[in-house]
């Protein structure tokens, strides 16, 4: 299915809008759920765990990125269960949340721009040239935005953009596709990654809207998720 550019989004999570648990009373189940076997510790619901979240686990068996589908005080139930790995609680797990939210006004993206240094390992004992794959560097994304400072949700998100960039605090970003409607359950293919603001650049012309320019250094693997819809 060739991809329309219409809806695609690029959103973010800043440092106060993730949840997150840790303990030794989580587990996994085969059915892609998280679940907690003490609610008196650790209730999802009360924790702030909502539908929709992305969501992370240090499970050694489980090391994607996943979309939470509901929410109950003892269980996360995620749309990508078949994927799921069972993993019990003699682990001490650990689960984030993180809460995106859409940066408005987006006119173009360009990126993930990932590559791989290639290590030359040629000898004198070598007949051709020999070679070895390194270490993978996600590159950047690059967004150009129509400038919005209003008290919304538009405004206030790409003032995040300009705070990050100045703290040099890094975020968590995805930008989502259209292959699949956002339902309570189905979510569209997306990128998923960690980085810095690197740059935020206004641009000002005779007779056209206030742009800018703002640049995204990956500092983490770069997962896509396919898009998936339960029927």
């Amino acid at each position: 299915m060739v991809l329309n550019t219409k809806g695609v989004t690029l959103r973010l999570s800043n440092s106060s809008d993730f949840r997150t648990v840790q303990s030794s009373i989580l587990s996994i189940s085969v059915l892609g759920a998280f679940l907690s076997s003490d609610t008196a510790i650790i209730d999802f619901i009360t924790i702030g765990f909502t539908e929709g979240m992305r969501f992370r686990t240090n499970s050694s068996n489980n090391t994607g990125v996943y979309t939470i589908r509901a929410v109950s005080p003892d269980g996360l139930n995620v749309l990508e269960s078949t994927d799921f790995i069972v993993q019990d609680n003699s682990t001490t797990l650990s689960f984030t949340g993180y809460n995106m939210e859409e940066i408005g006004e987006v006119v173009s993206i360009d990126g993930p721009a990932g590559s791989v240094n290639v290590i030359d390992i040629t000898n004198l004992g070598s007949t051709a040239r020999e070679k070895l794959v390194g270490i993978q560097d996600e590159g950047q994304v690059t967004m150009e935005v129509l400038s919005n400072f209003t008290t919304g949700s538009t405004g206030i998100n790409q003032w995040k953009l300009r705070d990050l960039r100045q703290a040099g605090t890094k975020s968590f970003f995805d930008i989502r596709f259209t292959d699949v409607p956002v339902t309570t359950v189905s979510e569209p293919s997306a990128y998923f990654f960690e980085g810095f603001v690197t740059n935020y650049a206004n641009a000002v012309a005779l007779d056209d809207a206030v742009k800018a320019s703002i640049g995204l250094e990956i500092s983490s693997q770069a997962h896509f998720m396919n898009g998936i819809a339960i029927v």
